[in-house]
């Protein structure tokens, strides 16, 4: 299983090519996509390396918006049924025990999350793009100026610009991500940085999906205004 959408292009089809398991190749029920299951965001108007590090089927970082996860979810459970007919009857019934929870969980995350819809926020790179429209963020800028391309000096000054003219209540970026520009921007501007989970694991306090979403939205507003 992948997210799909070129995110893992760089080693994945090496992967398969040298795993010697037909069952797990493009096409076959052991191999499964994430992305395709869900709407895309940002997809480019057009194709050109000169514009960064772009996907082509539009944004991959797609499980940071839950409902995307329900959805993934629901498409695992029907794969594993297939390909593991002997406990099909039990994919179905994990499935339901989980979104039950899980969509009780999105309700609080919502009410708990109200205060920070229109907080203007800049952003580092777009891997927490589905994250900012779920909860209502405002982007008033990225630090990158083309995806995956570290900021210069011209573009930096544009952003600080920007937020003259509509200032932020947080700068963020995935935990993964260079904290060097974000910190830069944070001492410029004396606007918070904040550095979010991105996936589980990250940090200490995301040690599943729950808590992911949990500690995001915590950190979040741990800055509002």
């Amino acid at each position: 299983m992948c997210t799909g959408a070129e995110l893992e292009t760089g080693w994945l089809p090496q992967v398969l090519a040298q795993s010697g398991n037909a069952g797990i190749q493009p096409g076959q029920p052991g191999y499964l996509e994430a992305a395709p299951l869900v709407e895309l965001i940002e997809k480019p108007a057009k194709l050109d390396r000169a514009l960064g590090d772009v996907h082509a089927s539009g944004n991959p970082h797609v499980h940071l918006d839950p409902r995307n996860v329900a959805k993934i979810a629901a498409a695992l459970s029907e794969r594993m049924s297939r390909v593991d007919p002997a406990k099909k009857g039990d994919y179905p019934n994990r499935l339901d025990m989980f979104l039950q929870r899980w969509n009780q969980a999105i309700r609080q995350w919502e009410a708990r999350a109200a205060p920070l819809r229109g907080m203007p926020v800049v952003v580092q790179h777009r891997s927490l793009s589905y994250l900012v429209a779920w909860l209502g963020l405002r982007e008033v800028a990225t630090l990158e100026p083309k995806p995956g391309i570290p900021p210069g000096a011209a573009h930096l000054a544009e952003v600080l610009e920007r937020h003259r003219r509509d200032p932020a209540k947080a700068v963020l970026r995935a935990a993964y991500e260079d904290p060097r520009a974000v910190e830069w921007f944070a001492t410029q501007t004396r606007v918070p940085a904040v550095a979010l989970p991105y996936t589980v694991g990250g940090p200490p306090g995301a040690k599943d999906l729950f808590a992911l979403y949990e500690e995001s939205i915590g950190l979040l507003l741990g800055r509002s205004p």
